[in-house]
C-alpha cells in the first residue's frame, strides 16, 4: 500500500542522497533554459558521459541563445557528429528557426509552446520548465519508471510507459513542494547509476530500506 508516509520517506531519501551525490554535468551548472534545451536534444538516445564533451564544445561556440540563432547547419553537424544520429543537427536547425520566427528569439516558458518545438516531447518540455525555469514539473523517463516499479511496485497501464497518463500523474503526486529540481536530478542519477535495469547496485541505493523489489529478493 502506498501511504503518504511512504511517499514522504521516498522524497526525503532522494533529496538527502542528492545533496551530496549528484553528478556535476555542465548543463547543470548555472542552469538556463537555453542550456537545458540544447542538452535535452543532445541527450536523445545518448548517454550523458558521451554528451558532456560535445555539450562543452557547443557552449564554447554558441555560449548563449543569440549566438545559437546565428548557427549554420554545417557547423552544427561538425559539432555533434561524434554523437551519431545526425538528424539532431537538422532538428536543432529547425528548432532555431522556430525560436526566431515564432517566439521572437525567446525560449518559451509554458508547456504547450515548448511541446511545439522540434524534437521536444512531454519529458523535454517539463525538463526545460523544471531545470531551466525552476518550475515544479514532474518528469517521466526510463529511470523514473524503473524506480517507481521497483520501489512502489507500480507499473504502466499502457504498452508505452513513457506516455502513460497514470504514471505521469503518479510522478506528479511524488514531486515534493520544495527542492523538486534536486529531487528530479536525484532520480535521474540513481536510475542511471544505481537502480540499473541489469545488475542493480541495491546495496548502494538510498531507497533500499523500504524498496518493494529488495524486500522480495530477501524473502
Amino acid at each position: 500500500m502506498i501511504t503518504d508516509d511512504l511517499i514522504v520517506t521516498f522524497q526525503n531519501a532522494i533529496k538527502k542522497w542528492a545533496e551530496e551525490n549528484l553528478i556535476e554535468y555542465p548543463w547543470r551548472e548555472n542552469r538556463t533554459p537555453y542550456k537545458v534545451l540544447i542538452s535535452e536534444i543532445l541527450l536523445i538516445r545518448t548517454k550523458a558521459p558521451q554528451v558532456e564533451p560535445v555539450f562543452r564544445a557547443f557552449m564554447k561556440k554558441y555560449p548563449d541563445l543569440d549566438k545559437f540563432l546565428e548557427a549554420e547547419l554545417k557547423d552544427l553537424e561538425d559539432l555533434i557528429k561524434s554523437l551519431g544520429l545526425l538528424f539532431r543537427a537538422e532538428m536543432i536547425r529547425d528548432l532555431r528557426e522556430q525560436l526566431k520566427n515564432e517566439f521572437n528569439g525567446i525560449i518559451p516558458d509554458n508547456f504547450d509552446d515548448l511541446k511545439s518545438l522540434k524534437g521536444i516531447g512531454d519529458y523535454g518540455a517539463n525538463a526545460i520548465l523544471c531545470f531551466g525555469y525552476d518550475k515544479k514539473r514532474p518528469l517521466l523517463d526510463s529511470n523514473f519508471i524503473r524506480i517507481y516499479k521497483k520501489f512502489f511496485n507500480v507499473t504502466s497501464k499502457t504498452k508505452t510507459a513513457k506516455i502513460d497518463k497514470f504514471l505521469w500523474a503518479f510522478s506528479e503526486k511524488l514531486l515534493p513542494d520544495e527542492d523538486y529540481v534536486q529531487f528530479n536530478y536525484g532520480i535521474l542519477d540513481i536510475g542511471g547509476n544505481i537502480c540499473l535495469s541489469r545488475n542493480p547496485k541495491c546495496s548502494e541505493c538510498p531507497l533500499k530500506k523500504y524498496c518493494y523489489y529488495i524486500s522480495n529478493l530477501s524473502d
